[in-house]
């Protein structure tokens, strides 16, 4: 055999393998942007403090109960026409977290939260996504000193980055949305 001929049949080889790469990530893309949507549903709709919520059922529970707002650039959800649902966005210790947190109707109560994470380190700062660090939020009251809201909520051993992270993200959130929360 001559290196023509192996130079050749890689080239081909590649060109295939791409083309059909391309092809299945554009035909995945749909169901990729459909389960983004849903899982963000989900997590709105336990923030609020729905329970039962499914891949299945996320859209039909969301369009029951859930309008979407916007104060200016500031997106939150009103669930139910009791709970406000706030977007959250900050930094841990290796890369972004986000979440939501659902106020009650008096605009001091925490009804529920959800975070997630991009890169914390599993067992310790990834432990933000489970219900028992979530769960601690539920029934808390917002804090307002002169111009500032915060949530007291106990830290992850061992995470404290990530930790002063999730406090931050709700500090600096919640600050943003003084004005809604005190019209509210």
């Amino acid at each position: 055999m001559s290196d023509r001929y192996i130079f050749r049949y890689i080239i081909i080889l590649v060109a295939i393998v791409s083309v059909l790469l391309s092809a299945t990530a554009m035909w995945l893309q749909p169901y990729q942007k459909r389960n983004e949507l849903n899982e963000k549903r989900i997590n709105i709709l336990k923030a609020a403090g729905i329970s039962g919520i499914t891949n299945k059922n996320a859209e039909q529970l969301f369009k029951q109960h859930c309008t979407a707002k916007h104060d200016g650039e500031l997106p939150y959800y009103i669930i139910d026409g009791q709970v406000t649902v706030i977007p959250m966005h900050g930094n841990g210790l290796w890369g972004p977290i986000w979440g939501y947190i659902g106020i009650a109707a008096d605009g001091k109560t925490v009804v529920g939260a959800v975070f997630d994470h991009k890169s914390e380190t599993p067992g310790l700062g990834a432990e933000i996504t489970t219900e028992n660090y979530q769960n601690q939020f539920e029934g808390r009251t917002l804090i307002k000193n002169d111009d500032t809201v915060s949530v007291e909520v106990d830290a992850i051993a061992g995470a404290t980055r990530t930790s002063k992270g999730v406090e931050e993200m709700i500090e600096r959130t919640l600050n943003l949305y003084i004005p809604y929360l005190e019209h509210e």
